[in-house]
């Protein structure tokens, strides 16, 4: 499925690839959660790795990317390099540098202490990319200036995901890429997280709801499109938020 131009969601993948640039982009993976959870006391099924290793290598056999960007929150710990989180950073890593000419992460608000692994493992951590006519940020920050000419944003942080009901009860709640325009009339494409504990925020109209300052305040919400991306219902687009509002 093409997003917006130019812009295509890897298989049934939280994943899109911009073909025209050979660059693989996803986003939020969190890694290092389940560390700080039991470190907090609160244990819970370590499999985070496991489904982002497995969302890497099926999006990387699928389209053989030139380039792998992660925009953002590569991992969780905020205070500090966590071990088992360095160690499954370091999994990722090994996986993706032999097999693309260039990893680079977006720096994200979790991404503190990143800059260590660079010491072992060459890849690029930038505050911001722009890729052709596309930038792509975290998105927990606004909107750079200065970066140069762009039409599409693409960002991560957001998590974002779809609760949709019916006269009985909830259905279902879905991660979804939201597909929309800013006030200025530019497109944007904002990514599901891949972590599996991440599912993030309540679409609605209600700015309030929402984590990004681009959601919050930029964004023209009425014209939003979700997209559900899950592995049972595969990918599913939704019409504009102002057209169900009854079903969310």
């Amino acid at each position: 499925m093409e997003l917006v131009e130019g812009v295509e969601v890897v298989d049934e993948l939280p994943a899109i690839y911009l073909r025209g640039h050979g660059v693989l982009v996803l986003a939020d993976t969190h890694l290092g959660f389940e560390e700080e959870m039991a470190e907090s006391g609160v244990y819970i099924p370590p499999f985070q790795l496991g489904r982002v290793m497995r969302v890497i290598k099926e999006a990387v056999e699928g389209v053989e990317p030139k380039t792998v960007v992660i925009a953002g929150d590569f991992k969780h710990i905020f205070s500090r390099l966590g071990r088992v989180e360095r160690r499954e950073l370091a999994e990722v890593l090994t996986y993706l540098l032999p097999r693309v000419d260039d990893v680079i992460v977006v720096r994200g608000n979790h991404d503190n202490y990143l800059p260590l692994l660079r010491r072992k493992f060459p890849f690029k951590i930038v505050d911001h990319l722009l890729v052709g006519r596309y930038l792509i940020i975290h998105g927990h920050k606004d909107i750079p200036e200065g970066v140069g000419e762009w039409d599409t944003l693409i960002f991560g942080h957001e998590h974002p995901s779809i609760t949709i009901r019916d006269s009985i009860g909830v259905i279902g709640k879905f991660p979804c890429f939201l597909i929309g325009e800013l006030a200025d009339g530019r497109r944007f494409v904002t990514l599901p997280a891949v972590g599996a504990y991440q599912t993030g925020s309540r679409i609605t109209l209600d700015r309030d709801t929402y984590l990004s300052p681009i959601l919050k305040r930029r964004a023209v919400l009425e014209r939003v499109r979700p997209v559900i991306v899950d592995e049972e219902v595969g990918l599913f687009e939704l019409p504009p938020l102002s057209e169900f509002l009854d079903l969310l």
